[in-house]
């Protein structure tokens, strides 16, 4: 299913496997911050309800997958691979022990926003899974152009320029595939919500019972001694590393424009780094610099990250050119969410927009939210209020 973001290819997938299983188990292989977030278990609650019925389930990160012989315990399972580009490599053993889970499994589906986003070559393993081809060798050998480059030190080597009959490639793909757009799914909101729930970190814990941290950098302890020290190092300690992770996943898995609303400038350095590691284009606008695509770019405009702090960037610029939309640290200010979201969401928008706000659970994050959705803001008394309720 190469389907467009946040078209529903979860709820696809297990109507997938209802359809077609026989009894057997569900195995669902997936990027452990997809597993992390909980998306998987909520949806499969949510069919488990709506039908009245309990689906057996077991994940799987595709980090374990790696693990010699791990495959070898899910034989007889039915197997959704989610994020499916991570078994594209025909050589690694994800995409090695992926083909040996498929070989003992009774069935499969796999999912994907992109799942050959740099052309045939990602296609390689897939068409090995559907009995095309045997190998990486025998496709590049049939259908790869290759010229000669040569080194610094004069020596060369082959690089693959093209690919020929790619007519006979399209029809192999089409006949394993269906793609649509996230367009497609006409029916959909124009603005729709998915809520990311992401485990609170131990340093978290440790600012929350001690009020103070030891600095990894300089290796001296850092005070949170008055309240609004206090509520910045909980606002910033909940899980960067889990919301970098999910970051990673989300950039990784598609080409659409996407863009985060940011409080720290530490988090927009990581998320620059991450996204330029990604090859995206970056746009930002913050304290330091504005940088935003000309709006004669707007409609052929993909494959790029935009980076927003709340105060400088939600009034007075238009985002629109956005399809998916992060809230990767709340705001305190009901008035900033509500033109953060105005400026991503205007009249005139091609696209449905998606927003993903990242909670993370058993913190401040939680509270912050639930003031934002009464439309309040979250004020010094309601964080008295959550640090009595969890001291």
């Amino acid at each position: 299913m190469a389907l467009g973001t946040s078209s529903g290819k979860t709820l696809l997938s297990l109507h997938h496997y209802l359809k077609y299983n026989e009894g057997e188990k569900l195995l669902i292989v997936a990027p452990p911050a997809k597993i992390l977030e909980g998306g998987w278990s909520h949806e499969i609650e949510f069919v488990n309800t709506r039908y009245n019925i309990d689906i057996p389930y077991e994940m799987l990160s595709y980090g374990k997958l790696r693990q010699k012989d791990v495959w070898k315990q899910y034989k007889g399972y039915y197997v959704i691979f989610d994020e499916c580009q991570g078994i594209k490599n025909p050589t690694s053993n994800q995409g090695k022990y992926a083909r040996k889970l498929i070989d003992v499994s009774t069935g499969w589906c796999m999912l994907s926003a992109t799942p050959a986003s740099n052309g045939w070559g990602d296609c390689i393993n897939y068409f090995i899974i559907n009995g095309y081809v045997k190998n990486k060798t025998q496709f590049e050998r049939e259908f790869a152009v290759k010229e000669m480059k040569q080194r610094k030190d004069g020596k060369q080597y082959p690089v693959i320029t093209g690919y020929i009959n790619e007519r006979t490639l399209k029809k192999w793909f089409d006949s394993f595939s269906v793609s649509r757009d996230t367009d497609y799914f006409h029916d959909l909101p124009e603005m729709q919500f998915e809520e990311i729930k992401l485990p609170k970190s131990t340093e978290y814990k440790k600012v929350l019972k001690d009020r103070a941290l030891i600095d990894l950098d300089t290796q001296t302890i850092i005070q949170y001694d008055t309240q609004p020290r206090l509520q910045a190092a909980l606002r910033y300690y909940g899980n960067q590393q889990a919301k970098l992770n999910w970051l990673e996943m989300l950039l990784d898995g598609t080409k659409e424009n996407v863009l985060i609303f940011y409080h720290f400038t530490k988090e927009k350095d990581e998320m620059v780094e991450l996204a330029k590691k990604l090859g995206k284009t970056v746009y930002e606008v913050s304290g330091q610099q504005k940088v935003l695509p000309n709006k004669k770019e707007w409609d052929t405009l993909q494959n790029s990250v935009t980076i927003v702090q709340y105060q400088a960037g939600g009034a007075g610029i238009e985002l629109q050119y956005n399809s998916l939309c992060v809230m990767y640290t709340p705001t305190y200010s009901y008035q900033d969410y509500t033109q953060a979201l105005g400026r991503a969401q205007r009249v005139g928008m091609k696209k449905r927009l998606t927003v993903y706000e990242l909670k993370v659970k058993g913190t401040i994050d939680m509270k912050v939210y639930q003031a934002l959705k009464n439309k309040k803001n979250f004020t010094d008394e309601l964080f008295s209020e959550y640090v009595n309720e969890v001291e």
